[in-house]
């Protein structure tokens, strides 16, 4: 074939690819602009040969399997029924390949037509991680290194990809206390190392980014960096570990267009259990008589409520029930030899379960990734996101609105009966007329995010790898509040803000990899720069009248507001790193990493972190031949490395100024200059990380078992310790604490097939316990309605109350105390522990530690079984040990001297005829006071357990669906959240992580359906 006549043939081909692509996705243009610019040259060979062939497995064609010729990197894919053609020469080698099955190499040996089944693979899919700048294989990992897989994602409606992460890898715990539209789960690793921001550090292809703006369907692999030997590549960011996003990649082939919808309902997960009105009248008076004061309702009173009076829930009518979610993504990959893409589109709509006028969360996502062979030897990438979300929701605060209703008691109605809005038991508002006709709050957020990145083979094992890339975030919020009058809620009021954030991040990297024989070393040497810039802006002003939603009149004055402010920094960094292994038998790695951060002081800005690691594949070894029947592998690793911390406020080691017309001088206010406190000898927090692990493999390597035991250790942690109030300023922020953090961890998966099922089992369990072992000898309380303390000895802020000793059964047992200081109790109220024996209780030297809310053995498992086209899945997780201090209307019954509420729990409680009660005798107002004091009696257990999630799923068989033009249907339900199991009281969510009020949107249930489809 001639060079022309070969170019005009393939320029054909791809001429008609484009005139199907036009037909199958109109609208798509960016895609087809780029396919036209993919045309490749292809030359002839002498001595080549055409090859056709077919690649099944399990009896079923494989469609997009790559075959490559080995050596070169020019190849081709499989079509709808498993069928290539391939130029390559009669003596080459063809190499299989296909996500989930071993990868196979075929000699070609002059053959014309070749057949190949493909074997799947368990270990395929986990056989390379990425880690920090690079791969690396499974096998040869010394690192404390978890993967998850998009699988992790498929058939699960969830509004952010945190919510399919929980549960799903040791040592990640993720906490999902609301379901509010828009709201993300918080994220940890491993536990609390540090009093300042303990968050992970987040890495998107390259750029730090948001998992909450991600779209899950994007996501082809997260890795979670737990050690020292995995993070201290990533230096200053990563002393709470790493979580690192690889997003899809197109691939040489046939174009495949994928299409997935889920619609599905949203119901609370739970919601507090009010008592019925007629308890709530029975108890209200008997509270009442026990307070000295008159009873409220008479007999007839409660019979009427019992039969058909009000009994209204008021928490529950803020809510709609089977409120709608769905999401839709558009996919296409394609490419050739030279030029492959992805692009992707998705919509996500979740309406806010809030009754009011259209409340909820859009997000829109756009991706574009790309790559390019431009040389054999080099390669270009580019990868695009962009993100909006648009979030609607009421004006007022969810905590204002939830509390009114909370303590409302249920013989009210919501509405007068002439329609009008109720405000009873002396309420000045309600709750659902703030959501109806209260006006509303709009967030409409912007993401772009994209790198390029260049890689150049310079010789067999040598790379030079650049790349840039940034992070633009766009914040604009404008709320319209509306004022009721004759209540409360008096002001009109408009509030305009601007937020925008800019983060550049630019990478050289230079990489050699090269094996000699049974010795393998590489070797990585960088350098890396991020800067971080933002601003912001809000003005806000009251009106005279509500209908206006437009900002008008003067810029200044006594009804309006303006703020705004601006700040960067920038973070200067060389690393390096080393490996080395022997015939993948002995495996050591060495990391280092400087960084030079603005976050201090000239002479304090540079850290330097360091790591090493070393493995030993035990099973490799000829001694152990004997037990290889019985663990056919055996791995151990270790690791020991420094990380550090710089999430404070940026340049605290600088005085600020502000100035202030607050002091008077006679008759005349003065400007005054306030200068702050500052700190110019802080520097970087230094987490000191080990980590000891095996991974070993049972029943001929079906059940594979990773075990994990830790210990960090952060030192030179900055905060701010109290100072004597004669000092004149508040306390500088300093160098001065550390903390110990130790845990274990355990990860199980066991595949087994049994006739015509296949089972996959996978479970995880992790612990983590931190302990304050420095702080300089002081103890820092904090909070106000829920008391916290960190104390030498005991874990970040542990509650700190006082402790209970059952209730007084008499008045003998009130004489003998000890008692409240300056409070007389009664049987039946709260007794407390006298920590110090004198026989009176005062906060100052009768408290105990008494908790922490931090989760302890967090655990996640998964079963699923195939059989034939249908599937089924059920993922469990949950907390075994967990404190949650409630207070106020949550628990405390006719609280903080209101009419209610009365929860279910409320009814056990203390009489003279009900000694073995669980809650004191039920008083109000003043009467309260013994009872109402802060102590763990208000303590909850909140372990758990979930039904995260569960599926079934029928994939409908491909002769039935080729007429049709598909390549594969799933058709499928789901259920997220569908069950829960706790011993919190009161209709609280155990995940529930605010500050015990119980005044937060509930987390939701959401039952689904959806598809797949791909052609």
């Amino acid at each position: 074939m001639t060079q022309q006549k070969a170019r005009t043939v393939q320029s054909d081909k791809i001429y008609s690819t484009l005139l199907e692509l036009k037909s199958r996705a109109k609208g798509i243009l960016l895609i087809l602009y780029l396919s036209m610019l993919s045309i490749p040259y292809i030359h002839a060979q002498t001595g080549t040969i055409t090859v056709k062939g077919n690649v099944m497995a399990d009896g079923e064609p494989v469609i997009g399997a790559t075959i490559l010729i080995k050596g070169q990197s020019s190849g081709t894919a499989t079509d709808i029924d498993g069928n290539f053609t391939l130029n390559v020469a009669s003596n080459g080698t063809l190499v299989v390949s296909y996500i989930g099955y071993g990868t196979k190499e075929v000699p070609v040996e002059g053959r014309q037509f070749i057949n190949v089944e493909l074997t799947a693979d368990v270990v395929a899919l986990q056989d390379v991680v990425v880690v920090g700048y690079g791969t690396q294989r499974k096998i040869n990992l010394t690192g404390a290194v978890s993967s998850v897989s998009t699988k992790e994602f498929e058939g699960k409606l969830i509004s952010n990809a945190l919510e399919a992460l929980q549960g799903t890898t040791p040592g990640l715990i993720i906490q999902q206390g609301s379901s509010n539209p828009g709201s993300a789960p918080a994220i940890n690793i491993r536990g609390l190392n540090t009093m300042n921001n303990n968050d992970p550090l987040v890495i998107i292809d390259g750029i730090e980014g948001s998992l909450a703006n991600l779209n899950p369907a994007d996501i082809e692999n997260v890795s979670i960096l737990k050690d020292a030997s995995s993070t201290a590549i990533y230096g200053s960011r990563a002393s709470n570990g790493v979580v690192l996003v690889t997003t899809k990649k197109g691939a040489a082939g046939k174009v495949e267009i994928n299409y997935d919808f889920q619609y599905g309902v949203q119901n609370p997960t739970m919601l507090p259990r009010i008592a019925d009105s007629w308890i709530y009248a029975e108890l209200y008076n008997e509270a009442a008589v026990n307070s000295g004061r008159p009873t409220k309702f008479t007999r007839e009173d409660i019979d009427g409520f019992r039969n058909g009076g009000y009994n209204v829930n008021w928490v529950r009518e803020l809510y709609k029930t089977n409120t709608p979610q769905s999401s839709h993504n558009l996919s296409m990959t394609g490419g050739n030899d030279q030029l492959s893409y992805l692009a992707s589109v998705g919509y996500l709509d979740q309406n806010s379960m809030f009754k009011g006028p259209d409340y909820g969360y859009q997000r829109y996502n756009g991706r574009l990734n790309l790559t390019h062979k431009v040389k054999p030897n080099l390669t270009l990438y580019v990868t695009s996101q962009f993100a909006r979300n648009d979030i609607k929701e009421h004006a007022y605060w969810t905590e204002w609105i939830i509390e009114q209703a909370n303590r409302m008691p249920p013989i009210y109605p919501v509405y007068k009966e002439d329609g009008s809005y109720n405000y009873p038991s002396g309420s000045n508002s309600n709750g659902l007329q703030r959501l109806q006709d209260g006006g509303y709050r709009r967030n409409v957020n912007d993401e772009l995010l994209g790198t390029l990145k260049a890689e150049w083979e310079v010789i067999e094992g040598l790379k030079l790898i650049g790349s840039t890339g940034g992070r633009v975030w766009n914040n604009n919020m404008h709320e319209k509040r509306v004022a009721f009058e004759g209540t409360g809620d008096a002001e009109n009021k408009l509030t305009e803000q601007f937020y925008r954030s800019k983060n550049i991040t630019t990478n050289l990297l230079a990489s050699y990899n090269k094996s000699f024989g049974n010795h393998t070393v590489g070797g990585l040497i960088g350098y890396a720069y991020e800067g971080f810039s933002d601003r912001q802006f809000s003005t806000s002003r009251l009106t005279e009248d509500g209908k206006f939603d437009i900002f008008v009149g003067d810029l200044s004055g006594a009804n309006v507001s303006n703020s705004g402010g601006a700040g960067d920094w920038s973070i200067y960094s060389g690393f390096a790193r080393a490996t080395y292994n022997y015939s993948e038998k002995y495996l050591l790695e060495l990391n280092i990493r400087n960084d030079y951060s603005s976050y201090f002081a000239k002479g304090n800005r540079s850290g330097l972190f360091p790591s090493f690691s070393a493995g030993w594949r035990v099973s490799e070894e000829n001694f152990w031949s004997d037990m290889s029947d019985y663990i056919p592998s055996l791995k151990v690793r270790g690791s020991w490395g420094l990380v550090g911390n710089n999430r404070i406020g940026a340049y605290q080691y600088m005085r600020t100024v502000t100035t202030t017309n607050d002091i008077s001088f006679g008759d005349k206010l003065a400007e005054t200059a306030l200068f702050s406190s500052a700190n110019p000898d802080i520097k970087w927090e230094t987490t000191r990380m080990a980590n000891i692990g095996f991974d070993f493999g049972l029943l001929n390597n079906d059940l594979n078992v990773t075990i994990d035991l830790f210990n960090n250790l952060t030192k030179d942690i900055l905060v701010n310790l109290p100072v004597p109030g004669l000092y004149g300023f508040s306390s500088p922020i300093q160098n001065a604490s550390s903390v110990e953090t130790r845990g274990w961890e355990l990860s199980l998966n066991y595949r087994l097939k049994t006739g015509m099922f296949t089972h996959d089992f996978r479970g995880n369990i992790a612990d983590s316990f931190n302990e304050v072992v420095d702080n300089h000898g002081t103890e820092i309380i904090g909070g106000y309605d829920v008391n916290t303390i960190i104390k030498e000895g005991y874990p970040l802020f542990s509650y700190y109350a006082y402790r209970s000793d059952g209730f007084f059964k008499n008045e003998e047992e009130v004489a003998k105390g000890p008692h409240l200081e300056g409070i007389t109790p009664k049987p039946g109220d709260i007794r407390y522990v006298d920590k110090n024996g004198d026989g009176v209780i005062n906060p100052d030297n009768d408290r105990f530690i008494v908790g922490n809310d931090f989760p302890r053995y967090t655990y996640g498992f998964t079963y699923g079984v195939n059989y034939k086209d249908f599937y089924f899945s059920l993922f469990m997780q949950g907390v075994g040990k967990r404190n949650k201090w409630m207070r106020g209307e949550s628990v405390e019954a006719f609280h903080n001297n209101n009419e209610g509420p009365v929860h279910d729990f409320h009814m056990d409680r203390w009489t003279p005829n009900n000694l073995d009660a669980t809650y004191p005798r039920l008083t109000m107002g003043s009467e309260s006071a013994n009872n109402a004091a802060k102590s763990d009696f208000w303590i909850q257990d909140a372990k758990y357990l979930r039904l995260k999630n569960i599926q079934f799923g029928y994939i409908v068989p491909r002769k039935v669906i080729q007429p049709l033009g598909l390549t594969y249907l799933n058709l499928f339900v789901s259920a997220q959240n569908p069950l829960t199991f706790t011993k919190m009281k009161g209709g609280y969510d155990p995940e529930y992580t605010a500050d015990g009020s119980g005044r937060a949107y509930p987390v939701t249930s959401v039952y689904s359906v959806g598809l797949n489809i791909k052609f």
